[in-house]
């Protein structure tokens, strides 16, 4: 490997010095900044291949610095390591959302750990760079309201991005007429939506006008795309601009989810067929399974194979209704996946904007979920290799 070329951005000098005279025993060769601005014109004088920084800065904050990083050529695809002085749950989530590959508090020995990882952390960011390719494309869907499918898509796109390791995870609520993933997550703002986005001028629409503009909330790891605010405004839906914005969305991130429900249309159908994994969610209600066995015959029908679909039992409102074995039968689909009944903790999680793996994580069904992430990870991964 060429020689390793480490960034420090940090306004303690004494912070600076130490970390550096442990690099420097490396051979690395080490660059000092004393400020956002400062590191961020040296990011792109020196091109080092490693930035380490300590994200309370005294001219930015840390999405200001992250996103100044972001927008220049020379330094969007060097790999950031935050250094924190404290422990903050909320400042780790915007670094690791914002593509930070590590996020650590000080201490001897982490700053003992951190300098060892760095040659696998520069070897990482090398082969991502060599092997980028547009992110994974998840649909979910149902064939009745009721199964909670909205719910289940936000947590686990929640669980991805928490459990694969440097995964970017951008969530798009395509519930028409109107959406409900906000609603789940806690995000009320009305100007930015599926609806403004597809208004946009096609040329406009890229991974750098998503970048600033998609929703962090907090509590959720995911970057959301909120769906209509209300049915009148689904009226204005450009349906010409979604193949741009799914596309803009997979050129920016590892994996591209879209709740789509139960709102099956001209609209959908083409999402659904171009998508590396179709999850279908159904309840274990008799007319529930009917109606989706009948989805899944029309899916069928239009060349979706059996192997994309990643099917999903959810005991969204009792421990009453058909088995597993009897809704495959029903279904002659297996069931990949089934998300055990979790009595009123769903309805608190979503009614406090939490994820069930945040709100309660020794639960059952938190374990399910991170399971869920990685297999439907997996399923998709092969799919689209093959």
């Amino acid at each position: 490997m060429e020689q390793v070329k480490v960034l420090l951005i940090d306004p303690d000098d004494a912070n600076r010095e130490f970390l550096a005279r442990m690099l420097k025993n490396r051979d690395y060769v080490v660059v000092h900044a004393a400020t956002g601005r400062e590191g961020v014109e040296k990011a792109g004088q020196e091109s080092p291949s490693l930035i380490i920084f300590e994200p309370s800065l005294p001219d930015q904050n840390v999405r200001e610095f992250l996103y100044d990083l972001s927008q220049n050529q020379r330094t969007s695809n060097i790999p950031c390591v935050a250094l924190s002085g404290h422990s903050n749950p909320e400042e780790m989530q915007i670094c690791l959302q914002a593509g930070c590959v590590e996020y650590y508090v000080k201490s001897g020995m982490v700053m003992v750990s951190l300098v060892d990882s760095i040659p696998k952390l520069v070897l990482e960011s090398q082969r991502a760079g060599a092997e980028s390719q547009d992110g994974l494309l998840i649909v979910f869907l149902s064939a009745k309201g009721g199964t909670g499918t909205s719910s289940l898509c936000a947590n686990v796109g929640m669980s991805i991005a928490q459990n694969i390791q440097m995964a970017s995870v951008a969530l798009v609520d395509m519930v028409l007429p109107m959406g409900s993933i906000g609603q789940i997550v806690g995000h009320d703002e009305e100007e930015f939506n599926l609806i403004t986005v597809s208004d946009q001028p096609e040329e406009n629409i890229t991974p750098d006008y998503f970048s600033p503009k998609l929703i962090l909330e907090h509590n959720w790891l995911f970057n959301l795309l909120p769906g209509s605010p209300d049915p009148e405004t689904a009226n204005n839906l450009n349906v010409k601009s979604i193949p741009s914005i799914i596309s803009a969305l997979k050129k920016g991130h590892d994996y591209v989810l879209i709740d789509i429900g139960r709102a099956l249309s001209r609209i959908t159908l083409p999402i659904i067929q171009e998508a590396d994994l179709i999850v279908l969610v159904l309840g274990t209600d008799q007319s529930t399974v009917t109606l989706t066995k009948k989805l899944w015959d029309y899916l069928s029908e239009q060349g979706i194979p059996a192997g994309k679909i990643f099917a999903v039992l959810n005991r969204a409102v009792g421990l009453e209704g058909l088995t597993k074995a009897e809704a495959e039968k029903m279904l002659g689909l297996d069931i990949k996946l089934m998300v055990p009944y979790m009595m009123s903790n769903f309805t608190l999680a979503n009614n406090l904007h939490m994820p069930i793996i945040t709100k309660f994580p020794t639960d059952t069904a938190s374990m399910v979920l991170k399971q869920a992430a990685l297999e439907m990870s997996r399923q998709a991964v092969a799919l689209k290799n093959n």
